[in-house]
């Protein structure tokens, strides 16, 4: 039977010999196979045949611990900050879009490039303790929706580093996302019970659509808006997509206005990518949008630089236009997803299927469909969907005996 192969980085046979140039002192010579399985020899030197077995050990071990997990870009003692750009440049090579690489970016330099990780080596960052600590300070100085996003970011340093053999595994499956302290700069919501939601905070109300006339308040502030939004709000009304869609998934040449149709190119979901129908009163924005801005790249581009027609727009710089015409309006409680909610809601007043919304929303669970739906009316229909065929014949009654 063979010998079994000896592990990586194993000193073999050492051979000793008088050193040739340094008198008195004794050349230690061995053989080891490295991680790519090739042989290599490493001498060195000593007073002893001991002390230079001890310096060719050392020699071996110095080697070992270079190469200790890892390839040639990823290592273990590769700074976390230099493992972000190798992420960064593996998720570019997945053709994301280039909004989807902005916020990546944005994120590796606002939290791993600065901070309490910043200067820690993959293994020493992957550490449950140290992650936690540092994703606290981010909720408290920036908000939970910036701690998650920092997680999420780390997350996949830390999982191509597990992938690429630099450390035994990732932690951050064991990992807790805090939320912002109260009272905390990153605290986003008012505690005070008797404000008047004109505090300076946000007051985002997750489960209301607006009505009838809330809706032609917001339309007409927004028509008025020097920020180019009145087109924007006028289409989220009207389909219902995600203002991401919107801004970067809708060009010109999706766009059909004989047939009124729009090519959203979502990928969010499985059912993200989808062709809506448009209505005459959109169909109408459209045709007049195109003529003064023309049909060059996204609808819901650039129209203020000629250069730079058609490029994609900041979303940050349009939610904050939209809020300050949710303000205008009276509805300071409304965000982007308002819009999604509301033509959820009216859909299903009009009697719309679950299915057919969710198709409408691009959703892929129509379970998430549901939760945009407000629960007003009274549930009244199984008194009558429910109602069991009369009967002529009387309950008979049953005498328990009591013995």
């Amino acid at each position: 039977m063979a010998r079994p192969a000896s592990p990586p980085y194993t000193l073999g046979k050492v051979t000793y010999r008088a050193h040739p140039t340094k008198a008195g002192q004794v050349q230690a010579r061995g053989f080891y196979r490295d991680s790519n399985n090739k042989s290599r020899d490493v001498t060195a030197s000593g007073k002893t045949e001991a002390a230079a077995r001890r310096a060719l050990l050392a020699k071996v071990n110095e080697v070992r611990d270079e190469h200790r997990g890892g390839d040639g870009v990823l290592r273990h003692d590769t700074k976390l900050t230099v493992a972000a750009d190798v992420w960064l440049d593996a998720k570019a090579r997945e053709n994301l879009s280039n909004t989807t690489m902005r916020d990546y970016t944005g994120y590796v330099d606002r939290s791993i490039k600065v901070g309490a990780l910043a200067d820690l080596t993959v293994m020493q960052a992957n550490d449950v303790a140290r992650i936690e600590t540092w994703l606290t300070g981010i909720a408290d100085e920036r908000g939970t929706t910036a701690a998650k996003q920092s997680r999420k970011v780390l997350s996949g340093i830390l999982g191509l580093a597990e992938r690429r053999g630099a450390i035994p595994s990732s932690v951050m499956h064991r990992v807790r996302t805090p939320g912002a302290k109260p009272g905390s700069t990153g605290d986003r919501k008012c505690h005070d019970t008797d404000c008047d939601l004109d505090c300076g905070k946000r007051h985002l109300d997750t489960r209301r659509a607006f009505t009838r006339d809330e809706a032609a308040e917001v339309l007409d502030a927004a028509n008025t808006a020097k920020a180019d939004v009145g087109d924007l709000a006028a289409f989220l009304f009207a389909t219902g997509v995600r203002i991401s869609e919107a801004l970067h998934h809708v060009s010109w040449d999706d766009v059909d206005l004989e047939e009124q149709t729009v090519h959203v190119r979502g990928t969010k979901t499985a059912q993200a990518d989808r062709v809506l129908a448009i209505g005459d009163d959109l169909t109408e924005r459209l045709r007049e949008r195109a003529g003064l801005h023309g049909t060059t790249g996204l609808v819901f581009g650039v129209t203020y630089f000629t250069s730079k027609l058609g490029d994609p727009r900041d979303r940050n710089n349009v939610s904050k236009a939209l809020r300050r015409v949710f303000a205008a309006a009276g509805v300071p409680w409304a965000g982007t997803h308002t819009f999604r909610r509301t033509v959820a809601s009216w859909l299903d007043e009009a009697g719309a299927p679950l299915a057919e919304i969710a198709n409408q929303l691009g959703h892929a669970d129509t379970n998430v469909t549901a939760k945009y739906l407000g629960r007003k009316v009274a549930p009244t229909r199984a008194a009558s969907v429910m109602a069991l065929p009369a009967t002529t014949k009387k309950p008979s009654l049953r005498v328990i005996s009591r013995e």
